[in-house]
């Protein structure tokens, strides 16, 4: 145990891995329900939505291993937050298309998810605007 109190303890600045974890948790639990999203649904709806996770979560470590240090790295670990932010955006899309167009895919069985989501690409988009270039020691 850490010998920190809880009301003292701020965000280690990784928190979007965690969520993003959380996300694809959620996003496995509610795919992987056939009362929810039929097996029909399986390659035209979920292996989608499976790669737009996989796609943002690849882009995140792409952006993670860019130690900004010049113009060119932070521009690059720039670029890579905000393809990750178009991925999670095009997920995001995807989800709500299933709400929209299969009839068992209701806004409350997915709330959890959509908040999830929501969550993550707030955290990448502050992630984003506070990227600057780090002084090597």
């Amino acid at each position: 145990m850490s010998n920190v109190y809880t009301r003292n303890r701020q965000p280690t600045g990784r928190e979007y891995y965690d969520v993003a974890t959380d996300f694809y948790i959620e996003l496995r639990r509610i795919t992987g329900n056939t009362n929810i999203f039929p097996k029909r649904t399986l390659y035209t709806d979920v292996v989608p939505m499976i790669n737009s996770y996989h796609e943002m979560r690849n882009y995140m470590t792409k952006a993670e291993t860019r130690f900004p240090v010049d113009e060119y790295s932070l521009k690059v670990r720039k670029e890579y937050i905000q393809r990750a932010i178009e991925a999670g955006e095009t997920l995001f899309t995807q989800l709500q298309d299933c709400v929209w167009a299969i009839e068992s895919v209701t806004p409350d069985r997915v709330e959890q998810a959509g908040i999830l989501l929501a969550q993550e690409l707030k955290l990448l988009r502050g992630l984003k605007k506070n990227a600057k270039i780090q002084k090597s020691k």
